[in-house]
């Protein structure tokens, strides 16, 4: 009575139990369909496997991003504050109302100035950065030191930088810099300013000799070979700058929101004052940087697309193995759009499942990344990653959920895309074209 019912009022229901069990039915070909089970499955793999490498080299892109700016960012600031046209009293008090803004966890006054370090026969040009001690304990890179961490102080300690007259004579030598010079904690550099200083005998350069307090490794080549840190006192006498300062150096809670400081920043520091976030400092970096993971992931899902197309195969060999039952089903009653979601489904199954185990597989990978690494290693019986040359003691890799949603979503939406054509050639097949030779 409910099939009468159904069949008076147009057909069945869109996608009523009857489309589903035919779908499935299908998909469980015979053996003599067996080319059909075997393209399904195909499919099924290859989706699966688009997606698993889709998520993994996504993750481990976004574990390197994440590392990388922990240690950039755990040794520069996020915000920069240019205060050389700022008087020094103004300067104390921009300090305290910058670090009473909501997000803000510092603002370090600094006054930063280029020399030439010797040693021992050997010289090199650095950049030197005079804060507060207190300020530089508090760096991330130094602060979050762990006894395994690769970064932070590698030898010695802050105890004596700071202390004595005007700073005292105890600095910090970044570690590519210290090996550059051949020098270890308690060595004596001597550095030599570019800046002449006023004598009674004419202006000349300024030139000290400075004892090595500890050496310090921010895990990124290009600071650690270049950089030196001397107290803020012991930098305003050095570099002639009085009781002035040169820059403020602000961190954050989060420094993926340092673009949205600079407007309130701005406005408290006032027209004297020149405000930029760590982008400005390098942005053709930061924007190759995001364009990779764009690239990555576009070219990725062009992979996923491409695992797709197997569908189409086993679709179009499917309608042409049932086109008689196809012409049944059409005498029987069954509509054009009934047919086609017959299709539909059984296409879609496949890349739902496949996605589906994609991302299951996936996930397992990230979370287990590092028995993979240790099992690969004790395979092959070689060091697949040195900590030496990436200062990371794992293959990085971090899991963002926004791009897990967006790959089953592409997963599931080119699944049905690609399932389009066939079923739509198995709806408007004519069923007396299609017995006519049965």
């Amino acid at each position: 009575m409910a099939e009468a019912k159904a069949a008076n009022t147009g057909g069945a229901h869109p996608f009523s139990p009857y489309e589903f069990m035919l779908a499935f039915r299908y998909l469980r070909a015979k053996r003599k369909h067996g080319g059909v089970a075997l393209i399904a499955s195909i499919s099924f793999a290859g989706i699966t496997l688009a997606v698993l490498g889709l998520i993994a080299v996504m993750s481990i892109m976004n574990g390197f991003r994440a590392e990388l700016f922990n240690q950039l960012l755990g040794f520069q600031p996020h915000v920069y504050v240019d205060t050389r046209q700022i008087l020094p009293d103004d300067v104390d008090r921009l300090v305290q109302e910058i670090e009473a803004i909501p997000g803000v966890k510092s603002a370090d006054p600094v006054v930063e100035g280029q020399v030439m370090a010797t040693a021992g026969g050997y010289q090199t040009f650095l950049q030197v950065l005079a804060t507060r001690p207190e300020d530089l304990a508090r760096m991330d890179v130094i602060a979050n030191q762990t006894p395994q961490s690769p970064t932070g102080l590698t030898h010695g300690d802050l105890e004596e930088f700071g202390a004595g007259r005007n700073g005292g004579d105890v600095i910090v030598l970044g570690a590519g810099v210290a090996r550059r010079l051949g020098v270890n904690v308690g060595d004596r550099v001597t550095f030599t300013s570019a800046r002449a200083a006023p004598t009674v005998f004419g202006a000349r350069p300024q030139q000290k000799a400075y004892y090595v307090g500890a050496i310090l490794a921010a895990g990124v080549s290009t600071i650690d070979n270049s950089v030196a840190f001397m107290p803020l006192d012991q930098g305003r006498l050095f570099f002639v700058r009085e009781a002035g300062t040169d820059l403020i150096h602000v961190r954050l809670d989060d420094p993926d929101t340092a673009a949205e400081f600079v407007r309130p920043i701005a406005q408290i520091a006032g027209p004297n004052a020149s405000v930029y976030d760590y982008t400005r400092l390098d942005p053709a970096f930061f924007n190759a940087l995001q364009f990779e993971r764009t690239a990555m992931r576009l070219i990725l899902a062009i992979v996923v697309a491409i695992a797709a197309m197997n569908i189409i195969s086993g679709l179009v060999m499917l309608v042409k193995n049932k086109s008689r039952d196809i012409a049944i089903l059409r005498t029987m009653g069954a509509t054009q759009t009934s047919v086609l979601r017959v299709f539909l489904i059984v296409g879609a199954s496949i890349g739902v499942c496949g996605t589906i185990a994609g991302i299951l597989l996936g996930i397992l990978f990230v979370a287990n990344i590092g028995p993979i690494q240790d099992f690969i290693t004790w395979t092959t019986g070689s060091t697949i990653w040195d900590p030496n040359v990436y200062y990371l003691y794992r293959i990085p890799a971090k899991l963002d959920w926004g791009e897990v949603v967006f790959i089953s979503v592409f997963g599931l939406v080119i699944s049905l895309l690609v399932t389009l054509p066939p079923a739509w050639r198995a709806a408007r097949l004519d069923p007396v074209e299609a017995l006519r030779y049965e």
